[in-house]
């Protein structure tokens, strides 16, 4: 892409998330985003059909990323061994994109995002459990509930932590969840 191009898109986007910051996602219009970005509404159409069409296009590039991040482990001796890596992945993008995900997944945010990052979470989870499989190692409940739980309270857990000024850093939340996970959160005394 020319660099002329993607300049132009950073300061549209970056404008976005300025008065985002400020009013709330809903309440951008696009001559908000034009006067933060100091550029003419042509310009903005060359590039977006419209303010949707820039969120949706964030939104896409913030998901691609996610799941680009996400990790195959290289040894697999254990479940914690699938877990752990694209957990802690996917706490490092988000304090990475902090600043985007405080705003995404604020009140005046995008209420569908949360969904979507569930979305993405549930392929890479996926691939991991189907490598724990192939690796002889037994899942005693369905693939896909498992799936669907450990993606649901990773976000959770997510918005919860961005909404906290991401309080602990990655790892420690990673090693938290996975040892939730594999040996769960409490002891008998």
């Amino acid at each position: 892409m020319d660099r002329r191009i993607s300049k132009t898109r950073k300061l549209i986007k970056d404008a976005l998330f300025t008065v985002s910051s400020q009013k709330g996602i809903d309440a951008v219009t696009v001559q908000d985003i034009i006067d933060e970005a100091n550029i003419n509404r042509a310009t903005f159409y060359y590039h977006y059909k419209d303010k949707l069409d820039l969120i949706e296009s964030i939104l896409h590039e913030m998901l691609e990323g996610l799941g680009q991040e996400i990790l195959m482990p290289n040894e697999v001796n254990s479940f914690s061994d699938i877990v752990y890596p694209p957990i802690l992945a996917v706490f490092e993008h988000v304090k990475k994109h902090r600043d985007i995900y405080k705003i995404v997944l604020s009140e005046k945010g995008l209420p569908d995002f949360p969904a979507k990052m569930v979305k993405e979470l549930k392929e890479s989870l996926g691939d991991n459990i189907t490598l724990l499989q192939n690796n002889k190692i037994e899942i005693t409940v369905n693939k896909e509930l498992l799936t669907n739980y450990i993606s649901a309270a990773l976000v959770s857990l997510i918005v919860e932590w961005v909404k906290n000024d991401l309080s602990n850093n990655p790892s420690d939340m990673a090693n938290q969840i996975t040892h939730v996970l594999t040996s769960g959160g409490y002891k008998e005394k």
